[in-house]
């Protein structure tokens, strides 16, 4: 077992090792690791933060890098979503998904935020076939995955060549269906039709209750990210009053994170753990300042009850 890190001690230039163990496989009906690490860092816990880096930097940075399509970017998404992570871990809701899918979500949100603004003009390629299994995958990789994401990948693999892509496109490169229809070379509204038909498809196989309901393939749209422009604002409003669309998102979101589960981990350089260690050290005072205001409060309280038993006495 790696020993845990403490924050503070690491020692000048050095880092968490990224990755010195591999990242807990997602299995939400069982203990979930990383949720318990998040209920630490959200108390302000230093050494289940540098674990959760440990445990999950080189696949975020990896997540980062597929998405963002640049390391330098990459570096940068990585560091603002740890930061993300430490200031925000208490928001995360066991209810609503894995640990995992949680922080999937929250690089692969920044990285296309990054990838649009530096707004890359030259094409990348998809990665398919490098980046998700073949038919005869590393039996010793497969280990490390868990049985879901191995199905979410067997139904997205078990589709037609082009509704494939067109999934993978958009989902690990933030295309829009503009986007999708000029990278392939076709007609928008046939762009349009494979991703809807293929994550149609991919619910099926999935079992799951909303894949043929309308609420369920716009969750789909908009978890994968087709969804755009008004269309993405006006889902999430609904998304915040509806539970069904709640649920349909959520359930959405967990599934396609599991695909990243087939990117191979990257290492971060240490200088990422060092500037995510600074801008933790500038945060602290976030935590102290709720006890010290609980404090004073508490003094001032004893005050004047002190104060009004005298006078109490005094009458």
């Amino acid at each position: 077992m790696v020993e845990i890190l403490k924050l503070g001690s690491v020692p000048a230039g050095q880092h968490p090792t990224v990755p010195r163990s591999p990242p807990p496989t997602v299995t939400p009906e069982a203990f979930d690791p990383l949720a318990s690490l998040l209920a630490e860092i959200a108390t302000g816990h230093e050494r289940a933060f540098a674990r959760l880096y440990e445990l999950m930097g080189g696949r975020l940075f990896a997540v980062a890098r597929r998405v963002a399509g640049r390391a330098d970017l990459a570096e940068d998404v990585l560091q603002e979503s740890f930061l993300r992570i430490w200031r925000s871990a208490h928001q995360y809701d066991p209810a609503k998904g894995p640990a995992y899918a949680w922080l999937i979500r929250i690089v692969r949100n920044r990285a296309l935020s990054a990838r649009t603004r530096a707004a890359r003009h030259e094409a990348g390629s998809t990665g398919l076939d490098e980046d998700l299994p073949s038919d005869a995958p590393d039996p010793a990789a497969q280990v490390l995955r868990s049985e879901e994401a191995r199905r979410v990948n067997a139904c997205l693999t078990s589709l037609p060549l082009n509704h494939r892509r067109s999934v993978a496109m958009v989902y690990f490169e933030g295309l829009t269906h503009r986007e999708l229809a000029e990278r392939l070379d076709v007609q928008l509204g046939t762009a349009k039709s494979w991703v809807r038909r293929g994550l149609a498809k991919m619910g099926q196989c999935l079992g799951q209750e909303t894949a043929t309901d309308w609420r369920g393939l716009v969750a789909a749209d908009y978890a994968v990210g087709s969804l755009q422009g008004a269309a993405r604002l006006g889902f999430e409003r609904r998304r915040e009053r509806d539970a069904r669309y709640c649920r349909a998102a959520d359930l959405w979101e967990t599934k396609l994170a599991m695909l990243t589960e087939f990117l191979p981990d990257q290492a971060p350089p240490p200088a990422v753990w060092r500037r995510i260690e600074q801008g933790v050290k500038g945060s602290r005072v976030s935590f102290a300042r709720p006890l010290l205001w609980q404090v004073t409060a508490g003094g001032l309280a004893a005050v004047v009850v002190a104060l009004l038993v005298v006078l109490g006495r005094s009458g």
